[in-house]
């Protein structure tokens, strides 16, 4: 049975960046009555795919029941990834992404799933596989294909950890570690009355730049003193984060902190608020510093700040590193999943992702314990 037809659903694909702009009010639209990540928005999918589509094939399918646009599929195409004879349908934004998944208008989640996997079984022949990264473990599409004429494969492919807001700071602050809350309070207190210290958020267009210049430096530097290169390696990686800086301020959706010591910012750290969820991207602070915990005096001040802004949920993304065990115990997975035509080829295809996923976990592993 075509269930398409069942729920008068058409399928339009967008196969070029003129057809994806089309679609920006549509993409708007389904994030207001959808869950959405800072990383499934349009802002974040236009520029990935400005930065990084070199090579791939846009290939993003958006569902219609009747004339009410119900979600989105954002996909992309590789070819022979890693050495694998097959071409790979993947989320766009795979690799430096940290929760990928479908967009789907509240209600309509049955409609949409039951079309795509009924999409997808028609589509993936012997040489394509579905290789889906970074999606939460809660996502509602993983019954649908499991109940499909596909073979799928699945593996744990990050640990994220998060905090679950209380009402106020003092009782975020009770809920952690004795030692760890005497420190925080103590360390917090110093800064501010030995340095002429201060905290913000950048709130005007003019200033990103010069603050994700600032976040850059001070991040590569910790990095580089580990002999490690760092998120911001390449000047292609540079330029995308400024520029998705730019576009989700300009959204009301990007808060970048900033502690500072008159004038020098001594810690930065990028975040994006999206709905009631803070999502902590990525942080840097000035090595001069380290002893006076600025690190972990604007990682306390953003949390706090989320608090006062009535937010639901801090999350710290994926990694499961040391530092984060002090902020809360809460913690999600992120899947990698994998399906395929159920033939040799394809049982070997997700054998062979599945095995890559694990060996780059056990390295992951390595260096956050």
């Amino acid at each position: 049975m075509d269930e398409r037809k069942v729920f008068n659903v058409t399928i339009e694909k967008i196969t070029s960046v003129s057809d994806l702009l089309d679609i920006e009010d549509i993409w708007h639209e389904l994030e207001d009555v959808a869950e959405i990540y800072p990383f499934n928005t349009f802002e974040w999918v236009l520029n990935w795919w400005k930065y990084f589509g070199y090579g791939k094939r846009l290939w993003i399918l958006l569902f219609y029941e009747g004339n009410t646009p119900i979600g989105i599929a954002p996909f992309m195409m590789t070819y022979f990834e890693n050495g694998l004879l097959a071409r790979r349908i993947k989320f766009i934004g795979s690799n430096n992404s940290d929760y990928l998944d479908f967009i789907v208008r509240k209600g309509y989640e049955n409609q949409f799933y039951m079309s795509l996997v009924n999409f997808l079984e028609r589509y993936i022949d012997a040489f394509t596989v579905l290789d889906l990264e970074h999606i939460p473990e809660k996502s509602e599409f993983f019954p649908y294909l499991m109940g499909s004429d596909l073979y799928y494969d699945y593996d744990v492919q990050d640990v994220c950890p998060y905090v679950e807001l209380p009402q106020s700071w003092e009782e975020y602050l009770n809920s952690l570690d004795g030692k760890f809350r005497r420190n925080l309070n103590y360390e917090t207190r110093r800064f501010f009355k030995e340095y002429d210290g201060s905290f913000s958020i950048v709130k005007n267009i003019e200033s990103i730049d010069r603050a994700m210049d600032n976040l850059i430096i001070l991040h590569q530097r910790q990095w580089r003193q580990k002999h490690m290169p760092g998120v911001f390696y390449s000047k292609r990686i540079r330029e995308f984060h400024k520029d998705m800086a730019k576009d989700m301020l300009l959204k009301g959706e990007l808060s970048l902190f900033e502690l500072k010591d008159g004038g020098k910012t001594v810690a930065s750290l990028l975040s994006y608020h999206v709905g009631d969820k803070r999502y902590y991207y990525i942080s840097g602070y000035d090595l001069d510093y380290s002893k006076r915990s600025v690190g972990t005096i604007i990682l306390g001040l953003a949390i706090k700040q989320s608090i006062e802004e009535g937010d639901r949920i801090f999350d710290f993304l994926r990694g499961d590193e040391k530092y984060k065990k002090n902020w809360t115990s809460l913690k999600k997975r992120n899947i990698r999943f994998v399906a395929a035509r159920p033939t040799m080829a394809g049982k070997f295809f997700c054998y062979y992702i599945i095995a890559e996923n694990k060996i780059i976990r056990k390295i992951k592993d390595r260096f956050s314990e």
